[in-house]
């Protein structure tokens, strides 16, 4: 059987002749490729959420590249970026994998490389999928752009790569040597805690901090493409440059910005001194990261049918249409129901599709500047996970939990809802037949009960003000 592998305006790229057909062990993938089954960890939670439950394998029959309308002269094929690398004499070459912008620590630590390795500079960025809240390609690229003039001239070229990263650790590394030497690089830069994911469940490190370099090193005559450390450079400020931190003298003033420390500054509107960025690189990320006050934000209300999240939600629109600045959106279930989801019905698929679809708008509101109110029941922790990701790629996500109890709903209720569902007449009813799980960390948790509405809406009013998203 063949089957047509479409992009997402549905122009076919390939044929897949189909040969194998098998339901995977799911947790065991995780295990073998992603060394835990943890959905902490982003690639895992695609596989057990979001990848269908069986696989297909076959041989593949190409039709035609896809078609990218962005950066196009950045854009070169295998072959292509073989040949440039012929016609300018390049015969040793460096790549750099990033997938974050390049501050002035990492120009200098690329330009050590290739100068040790006597060899000429790719930067590859990967500009497909990433880790959920990185910078934006748009961005990024615009950045590397401004670096590229920094390096010594005819020393260092740039090519973007299509690449869905997996976020998988050393063998993600190992992965990526073979992709650079695919493209005809014959060194490459490894860095500490390489494809990293960050965190996991417990709080700890998914992988250590040079398990991407010992593998690859392990594996570097067999793949074709030597290995070079990435070495962490510091500011000296008696020195005035960049150093690597095992040469650093005694007593010298070190001096680094961590990202966390980067994205306060942006978020507050706070200077990024020169030493640390180049101005051009931090005039884009301006662009991208306007102060808090200014960005688009999603207000997303979950809870029990009857726990009072639409009167706290419309009470918190008006709130914020009388403070002005940001046009603000209301997303209400109802409301949802009725013009986006009509077609829907109340299986855990459709609950899913609904908020899915809530979560896209939100997300496009977050984008463009504006605020977004969301009062869904939103049962599964699954689906506000992935919501939060799709909106935290713009902007902030502030989950509210309106914690009324079951009681307190029922008793409230005037349409009767949960009694018809009690005596089996609505079926799959959230609190009744189905389950509600119960945020383990929401921004903001409200008890409704014994409290006034404009009370319940001032508390998630104080918070946004607390989280920089409005001016007090």
């Amino acid at each position: 059987q063949d089957i047509a592998l479409r992009d997402q305006e549905g122009v076919i790229l390939a044929i897949l002749s189909v040969s194998d057909r098998w339901t995977p062990d799911k947790a065991r993938e995780a295990e073998k490729v992603f060394g835990a089954d943890d959905d902490a960890h982003p690639a895992v939670n695609y596989l057990h959420n979001s990848a269908g439950p069986v696989y297909l394998g076959g041989a593949i029959t190409g039709i035609q590249q896809p078609v990218h309308y962005d950066f196009k002269m950045r854009r070169d094929t295998p072959n292509e970026l073989r040949a440039y690398f012929r016609k300018l004499g390049w015969r040793r070459i460096v790549a750099f994998q990033t997938r974050n912008p390049l501050h002035r620590a990492h120009q200098e630590l690329t330009f050590r490389a290739a100068k040790e390795a006597q060899a000429n500079l790719l930067i590859h960025p990967v500009v497909g999928l990433t880790k959920p809240g990185d910078v934006d390609h748009f961005t990024r690229v615009r950045c590397y752009e401004a670096v590229l003039d920094k390096y010594p001239a005819a020393t260092t070229t740039m090519s973007l790569l299509n690449l869905a990263m997996r976020m998988a650790g050393p063998r993600e590394a190992v992965w990526h040597g073979l992709i650079r030497r695919n493209h005809g690089c014959t060194h490459m830069i490894v860095g500490r805690d390489h494809a990293g994911p960050g965190k996991n469940s417990a709080g700890e490190d998914f992988y250590g901090p040079y398990d991407a370099q010992e593998l690859f090193r392990k594996h570097q005559d067999e793949i074709g493409i030597e290995m070079v450390d990435f070495k962490h450079m510091v500011y000296v400020q008696e020195r005035a440059q960049y150093e690597a931190a095992d040469e650093v003298a005694d007593g010298a003033t070190v001096l680094n910005i961590s990202g966390t420390e980067l994205r306060r500054r942006l978020r507050e509107g706070l200077e990024i001194p020169e030493w640390f960025s180049f101005p051009e690189v931090v005039d884009q990320l301006r662009r991208r990261y306007p102060p808090r006050a200014q960005q688009g934000f999603t207000v997303f209300f979950t809870g029990l049918s009857g726990s009072g999240k639409s009167t706290i939600a419309n009470a918190l629109m008006v709130k914020l249409m009388e403070m002005g600045g940001r046009p603000v959106t209301l997303l209400d279930g109802d409301i949802v129901r009725k013009n986006l989801s009509s077609e829907l019905g109340f299986s855990k698929e459709h609950r899913d599709l609904n908020i899915r679809r809530i979560g896209y708008v939100a997300s496009e509101i977050t984008k463009n500047g504006g605020i977004a109110i969301c009062a869904p029941i939103a049962p599964y922790a699954t689906t506000r996970r992935a919501v939060r990701e799709d909106v935290e790629t713009f902007g902030a996500f502030v989950e509210v939990h309106i914690a009324t109890s079951l009681e307190e709903c029922e008793r409230r209720d005037r349409k009767g809802l949960y009694q018809l569902a009690r005596e089996g007449k609505i079926k799959e009813f959230t609190g009744i037949s189905d389950p509600y799980n119960i945020p383990e960390n929401p921004e903001l948790r409200v008890d409704t009960e014994n409290a006034e509405v404009d009370h319940c809406a001032h508390q998630v009013l104080l918070k946004l003000e607390q989280m920089g998203l409005v001016a007090g």
